[in-house]
């Protein structure tokens, strides 16, 4: 029965202390102070007053990674320590080197201005108390000269022909620059790592330039093909302008321009009085001058030879270029003769001009066999002559200089009388 009582007298005691210190509050005898969340600290000398900057225009693309970029400094105002967090954005930012005020920012990725020109992230401030804060901010990045020129369209391959007209483009070069500012550049070309005499360029700007021929080719003299070094040198100023090169391949293709070239001359015949009809004196020889295709050749006297006394005796033939007797001689036409062969080249193409060379052709013509004898005989006797003349002159100026030498060495040795 007594602990009955007690137990009512206890629980009384609680509902009057209860009732008393509900009174109080409502009379505002006692108070209550409330906790308040974090914030970022307001950034000094600021108007209007801003508690980060981090969302300028501050990085650049080619900004260091795995240093700190950035502070951020949060207070709490019941002297809570504060945790730093990122929700967003952490796949470029994280927070190193934490305290309970700060926490230091460090980037992580690189970033790139052509591929994002800003990125979101969200900040979180947190008590351990409190809801935590979250403030989302747009972090902005500037853009710098990183990217070099790229070439459009490589490889650069082309072919023309050797008769290509000078001054007249015949490759267009174009390049691209990723960079947004400063995108702009220069095109130029070079032959051995030095300015090409045989080739030009033409920069009309915006990345876009031709290839011109500046002197007239010659696939006989030069079969092979051109390798020319295109540089392209970007505008960039920060942090510099940046190059590029690539190569063009020019090769040159050969077109039917170069006159049929005589093989195997002096091209000199013999004939005899008693020379049968027919017979072949000397055969001559020519081919096509160009490289490639060689057309075949046809063989003419010219009208001058065609028409003159000696046209009356000899001719060539037109596909083997055997020149033959074709009248029987007369003593009349005894001593040395001259006839020109005219070689022409068989084209198919009709729209190009017609390619011709001549040659001499030396025709001794003897009464018979013994006047070549007796010619032979001469020049022998007169080379013979000749050879001895020539010694004699020799032997008599080697004597003149030995007894000259005789002579000053004397003078040059003689002993004074004592």
């Amino acid at each position: 029965m007594s602990q009955i009582m007690a137990k009512n007298m206890l629980r009384t005691e609680r509902m009057i202390l209860i009732t008393c210190f509900v009174g109080m509050l409502m009379s505002g005898v006692v108070e209550v102070q409330a906790n308040s969340p974090p914030s970022f600290d307001p950034i000094p000398g600021t108007n209007p007053q801003s508690y980060y900057d981090m969302d300028k225009e501050r990085f650049k693309e080619n900004q260091e990674t795995n240093v700190v970029i950035y502070t951020l400094r949060a207070s709490d105002p019941d002297g809570n320590c504060i945790t730093f967090k990122i929700i967003a954005g952490d796949e470029f930012f994280e927070l190193v080197n934490p305290t309970c005020t700060q926490a230091d920012v460090s980037l992580i990725q690189n970033l790139d201005y052509e591929t994002a020109t800003s990125h979101d992230v969200t900040w979180q401030l947190s008590d351990g108390v409190n809801t935590p804060v979250d403030t989302d901010i747009t972090v902005y990045v500037t853009d710098v000269n990183d990217n070099e020129p790229t070439f459009i369209g490589l490889p650069y391959v082309v072919l023309i022909p050797e008769d290509y007209p000078i001054h007249t483009p015949l490759y267009r070069i174009s390049v691209e620059d990723n960079d947004v500012t400063n995108n702009d550049g220069t095109i130029t070309l070079y032959e051995n790592n030095v300015t090409s005499i045989t080739f030009g360029m033409i920069d009309y700007g915006n990345w876009s330039a031709d290839v011109v021929l500046l002197n007239e080719l010659d696939y006989e003299t030069f079969s092979g093909y051109f390798l020319l070094e295109i540089v392209a040198v970007d505008n960039g100023v920060d942090p510099g302008p940046i190059s590029a090169n690539t190569t063009l391949a020019v090769y040159v293709s050969d077109v039917q321009d170069e006159p049929p070239s005589w093989i195997g001359e002096p091209y000199v015949g013999t004939a005899y009085n008693g020379t049968e009809v027919g017979t072949t004196l000397v055969t001559v020889n020519a081919r096509d001058g160009d490289e490639t295709k060689h057309n075949e050749i046809q063989y003419f006297l010219t009208n001058e030879s065609a028409n003159s006394d000696l046209g009356v005796f000899f001719d060539v033939k037109q596909f083997s270029g055997e020149v033959y007797l074709t009248t029987a001689l007369v003593s009349e036409l005894h001593g040395h003769h001259n006839l020109t062969v005219l070689a022409v080249e068989n084209d198919d193409n009709q729209d190009l001009e017609i390619r011709t060379s001549s040659t001499l052709v030396y025709i001794r013509i003897y009464m018979d066999s013994q006047d070549t004898e007796t010619v032979e005989n001469v020049t022998a006797v007169t080379w013979v002559a000749s050879v001895a003349i020539f010694c004699i002159i020799v032997f008599f100026v080697i004597a003149l200089c030995y007894i000259e030498g005789r002579h000053d060495f004397k003078r040059n040795n003689k002993v004074a009388p004592i």
